[in-house]
């Protein structure tokens, strides 16, 4: 045979067996698998039914909605403007929801942060207003003004109250005090 044909085979057989002892010499450090889930919110809302109203009307009411999370984190409850300006001099929302009770109004903080654990949460909405002296006309039914979502958002009116940072958020709210916002 050829020399140079048993060399051609030699070198095959060594390049093959090569990579063979490579591949059984190697092996894994590590593997990774996950699967990567959107939290969730389901809630039963809390309904307000004002009735007519007239200019410089009061009141105030008061209901309850029930909100379900499968995630722990921070929420953002916020309050929906545009649904109430033109209408209200005056509209605030006290909310009890866990361990927190925060009040937002149309002018002024219109958002909070809250850490929730998951679960299933009653959650106490208390609205009371005062209609302005030249409110617009507009007929309003089953539209949200209260909303809740998953994340933080910006901070400029809202407070990130989590158990670990609630002295310091209090203490950085009582510090503001008094401030336009």
């Amino acid at each position: 045979m050829n020399k140079l044909v048993m060399l051609g085979i030699l070198l095959s057989a060594i390049l093959v067996g090569g990579i063979v002892i490579g591949e059984e010499v190697s092996g894994s450090l590590a593997t990774i698998s996950y699967n990567v889930t959107s939290p969730s919110i389901q809630t039963i809302a809390a309904s307000f039914n004002l009735g007519n109203l007239t200019a410089g009307q009061k009141g105030s009411l008061t209901e309850n909605a029930t909100l379900t999370i499968t995630t722990n984190g921070t929420y953002t409850v916020k309050l929906k403007e545009d649904v109430l300006e033109d209408v209200f001099s005056e509209f605030n929302v006290t909310i009890h929801i866990a361990n927190y009770t925060f009040t937002l109004q149309l002018h002024g903080k219109d958002k909070y942060m809250v850490y929730l654990n998951k679960g299933t949460y009653t959650v106490n909405i208390k609205i009371s207003y005062i209609v302005s002296q030249h409110p617009e006309a507009k007929s309003v039914s089953n539209i949200p003004f209260l909303i809740i979502k998953y994340g933080e958002e910006e901070n400029n009116n809202g407070v990130v109250a989590t158990h670990e940072h609630e002295k310091h958020h209090k203490k950085h709210d009582d510090d503001n005090e008094g401030e336009d916002d």
